[in-house]
């Protein structure tokens, strides 16, 4: 057996099928087909060659920590001697090519907050005030590119959405995300169904069960050409003065 043909049919099989995977017209662009393979990119700047655009991050970081019956928000309990939500920061900052994170806080925590950021020596943070539930958060911290007067937030072309009590986000999810976001207009972290997920009558009982195999659970982060997301809020905003998940916690 030729071992050395083997291979190279296996190698030309498999990039046919990259081929064929990336140039479907009939479903969204899958974002594993947006990372050139053969991008220069170096060891100490990662990402910088296929992100040629700004991006920036917004945290939402106005919970109370009421859910899980804390006294401090679950965002500002420390880790070794260090505040959780720094951590966050820090997987964003990390990464040259995002220029801007916006954490949005409560009135209250402004403060508490800008202590950590000159602590924790974060340089691409900027603090804004939350709203009363996580949607309007999220708005205020959309708004805060709006200006067009402070050149110290500039606007970026993708903007992306996280939590601020999740620091374990991988460069290589943001990275996806990001070029994904630029080719939609939106994208997201998603992963399959684990829990068996049922439908109800309206007396309680069960009606039937959903197949887990067609559906996802959508997670964070998510990624969206600012203009897009920023618009939706303003529409929303203006429609109705309901949020659009006012039971998703911060």
């Amino acid at each position: 057996m030729n071992t050395a043909a083997t291979n190279a049919e296996l190698i030309e099989t498999k990039e046919k099928m990259q081929q064929e995977r990336c140039s479907s017209s009939d479903r969204p662009l899958d974002p594993g087909c947006l990372l050139p393979q053969d991008a220069e990119r170096s060891a100490d700047q990662p990402g910088r060659a296929v992100v040629d655009f700004p991006v920036a991050a917004v945290l939402p970081a106005g919970g109370s920590g009421e859910r899980m019956g804390l006294t401090t928000p679950k965002q500002f309990c420390s880790i070794f001697n260090r505040p959780l939500i720094s951590y966050t920061i820090q997987a964003f900052e990390r990464l040259p090519w995002i220029v801007m994170v916006v954490v949005v806080v409560a009135k209250d925590n402004h403060d508490l907050m800008l202590n950590i950021v000159r602590k924790f020596n974060h340089t691409k943070v900027k603090v804004v005030h939350g709203g009363t539930t996580r949607h309007r958060s999220i708005y205020n911290g959309l708004q805060a590119f709006s200006d067009s007067t402070d050149s110290s937030t500039p606007k970026p072309k993708v903007v992306i959405i996280h939590d601020a009590v999740r620091p374990f986000v991988e460069e290589d999810l943001l990275l996806k995300i990001t070029l994904a976001a630029k080719e939609q207009g939106a994208s997201g972290a998603i992963r399959p169904l684990v829990s068996t997920v049922i439908a109800t009558t309206s007396e309680s009982y069960l009606d039937h069960s959903l197949e887990r195999a067609k559906y996802r659970a959508s997670e964070m982060p998510q990624g969206f050409l600012y203009d897009i997301i920023f618009q939706a809020y303003q529409r929303q905003k203006k429609v109705t003065h309901e949020d659009l998940n006012p039971h998703e916690g911060e």
